[in-house]
């Protein structure tokens, strides 16, 4: 997930033009971490709805010595007064848990400034698994199974954003990677841990490749 953030935000997003970025549903800052190495010069404010995260994420930074970062509790499904304008959202693998999505991304676009950019990831519908034992699988926390990629470029469209980059996620090879990954973590930490290497390979691969179809999306708008 992280392989294909980078890779868009480094090819298409000039880092002298961002000066304020915002992580929208941050969970435990990793890529608000990511971003601040990226953007040294820019402000980073990372939001998310559960306390303890934000907690640690703040706690997490100190620690880091990252000065130019604040994580804040916010339900980013709901509207809130704020002047300041970003330059880059990030919003990854969230739209998926929130009901009325509709309304987060009209949010986004109001607080982006002009010229902005918004990065989106989120899972697709109708996921087909290799292994038969994980197909019954499903994240419990998800109020839809994911987005059909035309459908949500047409709503971002319709929103004002043009299409930057459009890229099917966990294809194939990234697929393999996260399933492997997932059954090996079930059985054991250190199995896990001794097949990495391969499973960064394949992700590898798969990031750097055209999937035509996956079981993720990326994409890159902007205002």
């Amino acid at each position: 997930r992280s392989l294909y953030f980078k890779n868009i935000i480094l090819e298409k997003v000039k880092s002298e033009r961002v000066k304020n970025i915002l992580d929208a549903g941050s969970g435990i800052g990793t890529y608000s971490f990511w971003l601040c190495k990226i953007f040294p010069n820019a402000k980073i404010i990372g939001k998310d709805f559960d306390r303890n995260k934000i907690n640690f994420s703040n706690k997490f930074a100190k620690e880091l010595g990252f000065k130019k970062i604040d994580f804040y509790y916010q339900d980013i499904s709901k509207a809130y007064n704020n002047k300041l304008k970003y330059d880059l959202i990030v919003n990854i693998d969230v739209l998926e848990h929130i009901k009325n999505y509709k309304k987060v991304l009209k949010f986004f676009y109001q607080q982006l400034s002009n010229g902005g950019f918004l990065y989106i990831h989120t899972p697709q519908p109708n996921q087909e698994r290799i292994f038969n034992q994980l197909k019954a699988w499903h994240h419990e926390d998800h109020v839809r199974e994911g987005f059909v990629v035309r459908g949500l470029i047409k709503e971002l469209r319709d929103l004002g954003f043009k299409i930057i980059e459009v890229k099917h996620t966990f294809g194939f090879f990234g697929k393999l990677a996260w399933e492997i990954n997932h059954i090996l973590l079930e059985k054991s930490f250190i199995l896990s841990g001794f097949f990495y290497p391969f499973l960064i390979l394949l992700s590898l691969l798969d990031s750097r490749i055209e999937n035509k179809k996956g079981l993720g999306v990326a994409i890159l708008v902007r205002k």
